[in-house]
């Protein structure tokens, strides 16, 4: 009888913690319902051109030789495969609404030079270079673009408008 309390407290407790677990839980689930997925842009460009029958173009995706892909379509399969965050339960949350997630850009300075000139690209690819209103890239153009000097970019804030 004198441990009685003592057991009681216990008990008491330990059912309240569990009642504090289970409506943290509660709250984490509506959080991630209510939350619009961020995904990458070529998510957002294959699930566009799939959304009508999702089912179907998720198993055609990973039943399909690897010799009918395009760039894209592996890009995307290796997603499914590999992403962290359950990628099925993603696409299906899209259905609702998702966003983009801002791609990274860079400036490419010419190296070596002691005043700031940067590369720039026009819109037929040229490369040439100039002082002041830099030209901004992305990882893909850096590698297109600047494969030999691509570790001399420099990241900058993407604008959020």
């Amino acid at each position: 009888e004198r441990y009685q309390g003592s057991i009681d407290e216990y008990y008491q407790g330990r059912h309240g913690a569990y009642d504090v677990a289970l409506k943290l839980v509660e709250k984490l689930e509506k959080l991630e319902q209510t939350q619009k997925p961020i995904v990458p842009q070529f998510v957002a460009d294959w699930f566009e051109d799939n959304k009508d029958d999702l089912e179907f173009a998720i198993w055609k995706l990973t039943i399909d030789s690897n010799s009918n892909y395009t760039k894209d379509k592996h890009k995307m399969r290796h997603w499914i495969q590999h992403a962290p965050n359950k990628p099925y339960k993603t696409l299906i949350k899209m259905l609702d609404g998702y966003e983009v997630e801002k791609e990274p850009l860079f400036l490419m300075p010419v190296p070596y030079v002691p005043y700031p000139v940067h590369y720039c690209v026009d819109e037929d690819g040229k490369v040439s270079y100039r002082q002041g209103n830099a030209q901004k890239f992305t990882q893909e153009e850096l590698d297109k673009y600047f494969p030999e000097i691509k570790q001399f970019a420099v990241s900058v804030e993407v604008d959020e408008s």
